[in-house]
């Protein structure tokens, strides 16, 4: 009886490694388009924060943090889709700026990695003026 002994250049296997490692680098390319659709998620929403909050702080007569109020209320209503924001709102007699700084929520899991967006919106505030004079 004669045993047949496999060469030791055998590739035996190999498709099984060759498969793992594919899967491995698939994953990773959809968990980073996922993660892509997150930020651009987040980035939309302090966006609309911010312009919402500018609505509220540019109108007539406003009273002090409607901005600030109208952009964390806005943020509020999405849950789990911008952790830790802050919101500024500088108001000047004449403009108003609202600005909204956010993380996405993190799919890949990679330490210190992190996707802080942060969007702005910019506008005259509203006032009464008088045809050829100032206000």
């Amino acid at each position: 009886m004669t045993l047949h002994a496999r060469p030791p250049w055998s590739d035996r296997g190999s498709e099984t490694v060759e498969t793992a490692v594919l899967i491995g680098i698939a994953l990773v390319l959809l968990l980073s388009v996922v993660q892509a659709g997150l930020w651009w998620h987040t980035r939309s929403l302090c966006l609309h924060a911010a312009t919402t909050g500018l609505t509220a702080a540019r109108a007539l007569h406003a009273p002090p943090g409607a901005g600030q109020r109208a952009a964390a209320e806005f943020l509020h209503r999405a849950p789990n889709a911008a952790t830790d924001p802050t919101i500024t709102v500088n108001a000047t007699p004449e403009t108003a700026t609202v600005r909204v700084t956010a993380s996405a929520p993190r799919v890949l899991p990679i330490p210190g990695l992190q996707f802080r967006v942060t969007q702005s919106a910019h506008g005259a505030r509203e006032r009464f003026t008088t045809p050829g004079g100032t206000p």
